[in-house]
């Protein structure tokens, strides 16, 4: 099994995908309605802030998902071929 990475660094990576993403949004917006900054800001973006949302629908991004480590189970870990008592 392979390491974990810290829960850290994979929010971290988690923050550089949505930059990216974001970056690659807004550059489509702006080559397909032909428009600039401040317009796109006025059409695409939640009032006062650069947060991209259309009709109700915020962009959350990668980042806004919670990382959770679980404990490892090993062997707990209940598989179709475990053995049961059966009782009669």
């Amino acid at each position: 099994m392979g390491q974990l990475l810290p829960a850290r660094r994979v929010q971290s990576d988690f923050s550089a995908v949505d930059s990216y993403t974001w970056e690659r949004i807004t550059a489509w917006l702006r080559d397909k309605h032909k428009i600039g900054w401040p317009e796109l800001r006025r059409r695409f973006c939640l009032p006062g802030t650069w947060r991209l949302a259309v009709d109700g629908q915020r962009f959350r991004g990668a980042a806004s998902v919670s990382v959770v480590r679980y404990r490892y189970r090993g062997y707990r870990i209940p598989t179709p071929w475990t053995p049961t008592a059966t009782t009669g």
